[in-house]
């Protein structure tokens, strides 16, 4: 009897390629059929092209991209990323403090079953509300404010996972610091905080804080792990304008342990909520007595 062949994950790297794929088949009107039809490949081969879950031999890239009426820019872009090696690390350049736009962060926020985060710094930006995305943003001129900043926001809203479709869990750690706002705006501060409890009470979110006195060692940059079934786990480390993706075993399986150390030194669900909660009623105090004072 034959053992079963264990079926091979996709990469990041062939995420990807399929996500720009699909997008420039759509924008060009074509179904997944027209495609079949005009290449002579299989439907079913266009459908696992484009989820990433088919090889490819060279040059069927370009092919498809050419059938699909990319522009020439998006031609010269995927066939050199076709070409980069798919060794499990895999860097991207983006804006100061916003990788929400590139094509591999937004297929790994929308097409992940799972996903757990580690913000030292920041709320996690997939728990942030508007205005703290126009704080964030704008602070120490990472982008300018005004019309140009309404993309982004949009942007950021639009792939958090109380936006999607997705069975989770999602699981956050931040420190209890990130909490305490430099623009000292008690009702983003409220509104932030609110935000954070509701979600905290959803069944598939898991959000816990990690107290201001725990030393949590050798953590120096937030993470996001990614998990999906049918594909490799992947391990997003964000720097200020580079996104570092890793999918070897031992990097992921490294971080994983450094979740499982961040875990012992936070709070519990229930503590984690228990403290928003008394963290709200001490700025809806602040918020009462402050008009008074002025």
């Amino acid at each position: 009897m034959k053992a079963k062949k264990t079926p091979q994950l996709s990469t990041a790297k062939q995420r990807e390629l399929g996500a720009e794929l699909r997008r420039i088949r759509m924008r060009a009107g074509y179904l997944a059929t027209d495609m079949s039809r005009m290449l002579g490949w299989p439907a079913s081969t266009i459908s696992r092209l484009e989820s990433g879950l088919r090889n490819y031999q060279a040059g069927d890239i370009a092919i498809y991209l050419a059938r699909a009426k990319a522009t020439p820019r998006e031609l010269d872009d995927l066939v050199a990323l076709d070409r980069l090696p798919d060794d499990g690390y895999q860097v991207r350049s983006h804006p100061i403090g916003f990788p929400d736009d590139l094509p591999l962060v937004k297929v790994l926020d929308t097409g992940s079953q799972s996903v757990t985060s580690y913000a030292p710094v920041e709320i996690p930006r997939q728990l942030q509300i508007q205005p703290y995305i126009r704080e964030a943003l704008t602070r120490d001129g990472r982008i300018k404010g005004g019309p140009a900043l309404d993309t982004p926001v949009h942007t950021r809203l639009a792939s958090q996972p109380t936006s999607l479709r997705m069975p989770g869990p999602f699981t956050f750690y931040m420190h209890q610091t990130t909490l305490e706002l430099p623009c000292q705006d008690f009702t983003l501060a409220h509104e932030q905080l609110l935000h954070l409890l509701l979600v905290s009470s959803l069944p598939n979110f898991r959000i816990h804080l990690v107290p201001a006195d725990s030393i949590v060692p050798d953590i120096r940059t937030g993470f996001t792990i990614y998990e999906h079934d049918q594909h490799r786990p992947v391990l997003h480390l964000q720097q200020l304008t580079t996104s570092l993706f890793l999918e070897n075993d031992r990097d992921v399986s490294s971080y994983a342990e450094l979740v499982e150390r961040i875990a012992d030194r936070s709070l519990t669900r229930q503590q984690t909520r228990d403290w928003l909660t008394e963290h709200l009623a001490s700025l809806e105090t602040a918020m009462t007595i402050r008009p008074r004072l002025r």
